[in-house]
């Protein structure tokens, strides 16, 4: 992978602001930024609750994902906790910003809160930076919106320790789970989708100037390439995060008359690059823009009726892909909580359905294990298959600790079924990804399949 834009303060194999020696300054306070569930004293075996801390960014670029994951992990622990706890016992969640030092965020929100398990994180950056950390402390933790599939790639011997080489790819870590779908799972979709529907053509990038659009385009090639599509690339681009101005960019991809453009951005960044890019008529000089995960609602309505239609977008969750009655509990609930709450997007958002399933993959985890050891947890985990996830029944892979999620992507129409002003997605398609499939398709890009 390439390493062009270290000098920007980001890490070449995380996903904001960090590096393998030391932090930068994430966005927030640090202070607890949501409470949910019932209160209660003491966590753990003969305490009266239950408690699950939750740390997320919930300020800045990426508030969106994170006030996200915490809005749907509230609904499921009121659910489960209106279902009677788990083991008997209420259930309460703590969630915290990230703050300047992650790490002492994670430390506080385990030992000064004492969480019995685990939730978050919003930066695949922050992730790799704080896994010695999380390692250390032992408490189940499951990533719930976190792209790099490094995190959940065990095999050093063929990828490289990301914890000991300059290189290293891969950065297992024995009591880390995630249950959304990650940048591996994600391209491979877009590749899919294009090979499929248009075969080789013009494909220029434009990515977020860090790790994660790096990682994005470097997968999306490769992929292309095991599946025998031999793309001509001509442009690639990368806006600094939070950019205000992309029109440079822009303009320079469309100087290289691309067919296709894949795209990286999401949230505040996808918000901005779909303004400009159709101020620039980028939309209409091109026969598709694809990108990975800004399907979200809260792209959708900033945009109001200045989205694009037709483009793919795609997430890790998108409330009218699955049609079943677990789904259609997990948006009862959903807005059942919310409905009287402006502050709060009126869908869930594309870290939903992965945030509602780890939390009751722990449920289940915790009462088959009959105790909060954290051991016991952990064991339970590996290979623990939910039937209620609004995705679908999912499994946590033993060895890697991924779930075998769906990804899903849709393409943008105001014909979407949406309570709210804007665009959604329509013709929904999902895709799943094995291990063999990703490594065969993989093979010589020196880039691991973390599923």
């Amino acid at each position: 992978m390439s390493n062009e834009h270290k000098g920007h303060g980001v890490d070449s194999n995380g996903s904001t602001g960090l590096d393998r020696r030391g932090f930068l300054a994430a966005a927030g306070t640090g202070a607890t930024a949501a409470v949910a569930g019932c209160s209660g004293i003491g966590g753990g075996d003969g305490g009266d609750t239950i408690k699950i801390g939750g740390v997320y960014l919930l300020s800045g670029v990426a508030q969106a994902l994170g006030t996200s994951s915490a809005n749907a992990a509230e609904v499921a622990v009121e659910q489960i906790n209106e279902e009677g706890g788990i083991m008997g016992q209420d259930v309460e969640i703590e969630v915290r910003d990230h703050g300047e030092d992650p790490p002492a965020q994670i430390r506080s929100v385990a030992q000064e809160y004492g969480a019995d398990v685990m939730i978050g994180l919003t930066s695949s950056g922050v992730t790799l930076g704080s896994a010695p950390t999380i390692e250390s402390l032992g408490v189940p933790f499951t990533l719930t919106d976190i792209g790099t599939p490094f995190i959940t790639e065990p095999d050093t011997e063929t990828y490289g320790n990301y914890y000991e080489s300059d290189d290293g790819k891969a950065a297992f870590t024995p009591n880390m789970f995630r249950t959304n779908a990650n940048t591996s799972h994600m391209t491979y979709g877009i590749a899919k989708f294009v090979q499929e529907e248009y075969g080789a053509s013009r494909v220029a990038n434009l990515g977020p100037n860090y790790a994660y659009g790096e990682q994005c385009w470097d997968y999306f090639k490769a992929y292309s390439e095991g599946l025998g599509v031999d793309h001509e690339y001509v442009a690639s681009e990368y806006p600094e995060l939070e950019a205000s101005d992309m029109t440079p960019q822009i303009n320079s991809v469309l100087d290289a008359d691309p067919d296709l453009v894949f795209t990286s951005f999401w949230a505040g960044d996808a918000t901005t690059f779909i303004s400009q890019a159709t101020e620039q008529g980028l939309f209409e000089q091109v026969d598709d823009v694809f990108d990975t995960i800004g399907a979200d609602p809260t792209v959708y309505e900033a945009l109001g009726d200045t989205t694009p239609e037709g483009i793919h977008m795609s997430g890790w969750y998108w409330p009218t892909a699955y049609d079943n009655e677990n789904n259609q509990a997990f948006l009862d609930a959903y807005r059942e909580k919310y409905a009287d709450d402006d502050t709060v997007p009126s869908i869930p958002g594309f870290t939903g359905g992965s945030t509602w399933a780890a939390i009751y993959m722990y449920k289940k985890a915790i009462e088959a294990a009959g105790s909060t050891d954290p051991d016991d947890i952990i064991s339970e985990l590996e290979g623990i298959t939910i039937d209620n996830d609004p995705r679908g029944p999912s499994t946590i892979q033993p060895d890697t600790h991924q779930a075998n999620a769906p990804t899903v992507l849709g393409e943008t129409s105001f014909d979407a079924d949406v309570p709210y002003d804007g665009a959604g997605l329509v013709d929904t398609r999902t895709y799943t990804l094995t291990r063999s499939e990703s490594k065969e398709l993989l093979e010589g890009s020196g880039l691991g399949p973390g599923l």
